[in-house]
């Protein structure tokens, strides 16, 4: 499978995956289950964004580290929203919800279409075919 193939795949699976933790929250299922689907995000985000910052090293991408900020700043968030959720301090609700599908959107519209595009430029540039099928 080609890198932006997997990566596609990995974007849809963290949608499906929000979609999921939304209905969990909207049918008023248990803590135990929305902490379930958000521990099955955070995992996700997590192997994604590594996948993610390996192929901008690969090719050499030149906004690497803002990208790679953009990726341990949403991490961070989800750790301390993970860890307050287990830990019963804080409900996990529609607000948190809009925050990830706002920062989800904005990711994949904005930093990662910068990427795409990049990584388009170099197999345009490189008559390579391994990049982009």
């Amino acid at each position: 499978m080609h890198p932006l193939q997997e990566q596609e795949q990995e974007h849809q699976q963290l949608i499906d995956l929000l979609d999921a933790l939304d209905l969990c929250i909207s049918n008023g299922d248990s803590a135990n289950k929305v902490s379930k689907y958000l521990s099955d995000f955070v995992a996700l985000a997590e192997e994604h964004f590594k996948n993610e910052e390996e192929i901008m090293e690969t090719y050499e991408y030149p906004e690497i580290l803002n990208h790679k900020k953009e990726h341990a700043n949403l991490l961070e968030q989800l750790f301390i929203l993970k860890n307050k959720l287990d830990n019963g301090q804080t409900p996990f609700g529609k607000d948190y919800m809009q925050l990830l599908r706002n920062w989800l959107e904005e990711h994949l519209l904005g930093t990662d279409n910068m990427l795409e595009e990049f990584l388009y430029q170099v197999n345009v540039n490189s008559n390579k075919t391994y990049i982009l099928s």
